[in-house]
């Protein structure tokens, strides 16, 4: 689970994740992206919290695990099994799961690009869910970057019904194509925009 937001211990600079959630697509509806998607082909993207040394700044990074992984979980399901990684699976019906967790074995198998930061799509990043190293506050002399939880409620309909949901939209190799709008939960239809990662100047 992220973190709420990072904080520098010291000065207490808060640094916020612009978002917090990304979905690939597994369709062929990829290349051109459509104006519209179902939600099956739709896959919540794994994510860790990162810095990216490119933006300068807190960010979702892939969380993309070997292989080995997810044929380790789709064979936990298949036997009746939870698993945690690449979702949780603990309350989805056994038939759900293995449906699921077979898109996620197929994804995998076709991915080549290592994981990327999901901010402007580089590879020189830090994750910071991690003991060590801490990341320093270069604003501080003594401060580091360290996550802060707090735990709130949400009771209602999810991302995309009363307001835009503004999810970003990535290819299978994490590359961003467009952003989720609107969600019309009976046909399980969304509404898509193109979009494409921001221009990063270089170090």
């Amino acid at each position: 689970m992220l973190p709420t937001y990072y904080a520098c211990t010291a000065c207490g600079e808060r640094f916020d994740f612009s978002r917090r959630e990304a979905v690939y697509v597994t369709s062929s509806n990829a290349a051109p992206l459509a104006s519209q998607l179902q939600g099956g082909d739709l896959l919540q993207a794994p994510v860790r919290p990162g810095w990216c040394k490119d933006c300068d700044k807190v960010t979702i990074v892939e969380d993309i695990a070997p292989l080995r992984d997810f044929e380790n979980a789709y064979g936990a399901v298949r036997a009746g099994g939870t698993i945690e990684y690449p979702f949780d699976t603990t309350g989805i019906a056994a038939e759900d799961a293995q449906a699921l967790v077979e898109s996620y074995l197929r994804w995998r198998m076709g991915r080549h690009h290592a994981p990327r930061a999901l901010c402007c799509g580089g590879i020189r990043y830090q994750f910071l869910d991690v003991a060590t190293p801490l990341l320093k506050h270069h604003e501080c002399d003594f401060g580091f970057i360290e996550g802060r939880s707090h735990i709130g409620g949400y009771n209602g309909p999810g991302p995309g019904v009363y307001s835009e949901a503004d999810i970003p939209v990535y290819s299978s190799e994490g590359v961003m194509i467009g952003r989720l709008t609107w969600h019309d939960r009976g046909s399980d239809v969304w509404q898509v925009v193109p979009d494409e990662y921001p221009k990063v100047e270089s170090p």
